[in-house]
């Protein structure tokens, strides 16, 4: 491999990064411009993203990439200069070019260049300079104070003069040529990367990290080689014969509580360097309500509060899908339409909510609209049709209950089926996907004022906070982001329903499960008349653990039992605790899912 190949390796590269990032951020501007069209540095920054673009593949090569931006640049260049006025129209074929300039990315980042039809959203975009006389020079409208827009040309340029031309034949940058020779085919419309391939843009591999954390990294794992001098002194000491107890316990105590700090800021920092603000997935949500409420016809706010708060990357790769369904879930079916806002006194203009926070170890995101809330009727009717639920379940159940009815696979309120969604279509890859991330729903409603749909997810997935308890002298741990409260209750109040045993809590039927008899433990004494009750929940779902007493909460770390152990229902790994034993960790969705039937296995 030449030399120069390494550096064209290095530069395509360069430029998917910077194209992604910047692409990322096109979305959310675009749709800000909507709203305060006046915004003349919003227009700037849209402007010079498409150029640094722009540039970047014209340098490389993907013909099909500059022309597409080439005239979306131009577009811009008249909306920056007042030539046109920006209107939701305009708004449609320049985010239609932009879903364009995605998909062409995507196809160079998967290194399968395909002749794509471009010539469909360049129609749309010629209409928008038919005023303009001279060709568009966006060397000289860049901006005077930006010298070097891009890291990607500035490369380039450093490289230009040893090799006037990038080699037309090199594998390592795929081109992307439109020659007159080349016949094109049409092909359909290229997919929406709001909602499909352009959100792969971004790399999941890599987190970038920042220098300060690295360095606070650095400090404590000095903090701690110092610790480990001190420990081997110790050992050093206890080995010498005129070595006191008195000493040893005051050293030792002192060497625990150093211990105990450093690797818990240790930890901290590391969790800390997976972390990312859930502004990554909240991010293309503006651009999706945009074009829902252009598709159904209604007038929508989207606020979002937030976006700052951070959580584990493996947390925020798995939100995505089901915050996509929860926020259509609200635009197609909890807003309303302008005319009946307005009739039922509401302002014309619906409002949705996404808010995330931090509570404890876990984050909490909420979705809430102030559409029409849940129609509990309607949704037992729809249940009892589909023969979902039976008409005795029906009568015995709480309003929670009914809401949570909505969960059920193939369940929808939608008359006829359309490509957007019921509240229901879809509702069941939610919680899948909540249970996957050991994470709760929880459901609010109140009829023609909204709803909202509660997410708790834990922080992290490595090192969870625990509850161990005890079940017949075995220790078992249950992750506390799953536990909801404990109780400590008398037998005799347990009733048996169907054969499942059951305890009447507050305004729910809580289905309990004996974890001895789960985990066929041998009784070791006299049965008890009190025992404690541990209430999980998974998703949409609440049971009662029964154990024997509460030993208290630790952080444990997660270790896999490995593949011969992997797929046990109700146990979701092991760690070891202080004493050197092993201790399951119990897994409140395996539970649930094979509890709902009786007392486990």
């Amino acid at each position: 491999m030449s030399p120069i190949d390494c550096e064209d390796q290095e530069l395509l590269e360069g430029f998917l990064s910077e194209t992604a990032e910047l692409l990322e951020k096109l979305d959310d501007d675009l749709v800000a411009l909507e709203k305060s069209s006046d915004d003349a540095d919003l227009l700037n920054r849209i402007f010079r993203s498409i150029h640094t673009v722009k540039g970047a593949s014209s340098f490389l090569g993907f013909d099909l990439l500059v022309k597409v931006t080439h005239k979306t640049e131009d577009v811009l260049n008249r909306l920056r200069k007042g030539e046109l006025q920006v209107t939701p129209e305009i708004m449609d074929v320049i985010l239609e070019a932009t879903d364009l300039v995605k998909v062409l990315v995507s196809d160079i980042k998967a290194g399968e260049i395909q002749e794509r039809e471009i010539d469909g959203t360049i129609a749309k975009l010629l209409p928008l300079l038919v005023e303009t006389v001279v060709d568009v020079q966006p060397q000289v409208e860049a901006p005077p104070s930006e010298p070097a827009e891009s890291a990607v040309p500035s490369v380039a340029e450093a490289a230009a003069p040893a090799e006037p031309s990038p080699p037309q034949d090199a594998p390592s940058a795929p081109q992307q040529k439109l020659g007159g020779d080349v016949v094109m085919k049409k092909s359909p419309a290229p997919p929406k990367p709001a909602e499909g391939r352009g959100d792969d843009l971004s790399d999941n591999t890599t987190v970038r990290v920042d220098i300060k954390r690295l360095d606070d990294l650095m400090n404590q794992v000095g903090e701690l080689v110092l610790e480990r001098n001190r420990m081997i002194q110790i050992n050093q000491n206890l080995q010498q014969e005129d070595f006191s107890k008195v000493d040893f316990n005051e050293e030792f105590g002192k060497l625990t509580k150093r211990m105990n700090f450093v690797t818990s800021e240790l930890q901290m920092q590391v969790l800390k360097m997976r972390m990312l603000p859930v502004e990554k997935v909240f991010k293309k949500f503006p651009r999706i309500v945009r074009s829902m409420a252009r598709d159904l016809g209604k007038e929508v706010d989207l606020h979002i509060f937030g976006e700052e708060t951070e959580l584990d990357r493996s947390v925020v790769d798995e939100i995505g899908d089901p915050l996509i369904h929860l926020i259509r879930n609200a635009m197609d079916h909890g807003l309303e339409m302008p005319e009946q806002r307005l009739a039922s006194g509401k302002p014309r203009v619906g409002n949705l909510v996404l808010s995330a926070v931090h509570e404890g170890n876990q984050i909490i995101i909420s979705i809430k609209d102030d559409g029409n809330g849940i129609d509990t009727d309607r949704v037992g009717r729809k249940a009892l049709e589909k023969g979902l639920v039976t008409e005795e379940q029906l009568a015995a159940m709480s309003q929670r209950e009914m809401f949570d009815l909505i969960f059920l696979p193939g369940f929808s309120t939608k008359d006829k089926a359309n490509d957007l969604s019921g509240r229901g279509v879809g509702m069941d890859v939610v919680k899948t996907n909540i249970k996957k991330l050991n994470g709760l729903i929880e459901i609010k409603s109140e009829k023609g004022q909204g709803s909202e749909f509660i997410l708790r997810l834990p922080l992290t997935l490595a090192i969870i906070q625990s509850l161990l308890v005890e079940v017949e002298g075995e220790v078992y741990s249950i992750p506390l982001s799953s536990v909801l409260e404990t109780l400590r209750v008398d037998q005799r109040q347990f009733h048996i329903i169907g054969g499942q045993e059951v305890l009447k809590l507050r305004d729910m039927v809580l289905p309990l499960v004996r974890l001895e008899r789960v985990f066929g433990v041998q009784r070791c004494g006299e049965p008890d008349d009190f025992c404690y009750i541990v209430v999980v929940g998974s998703a949409d779902k609440r049971m009662g653990l029964v154990v024997t007493r509460l030993v208290g909460q630790q952080e444990v770390a997660i270790k896999s039992l490995g593949n011969y152990l992997a797929n046990i229902p109700g146990i979701a790994g092991s760690t070891i605790l202080g004493d050197g034993r092993v201790a399951l960790i119990i897994d409140p969705v395996g539970l649930v899912e094979n509890g709902e039937c009786g007392s486990g296995r």
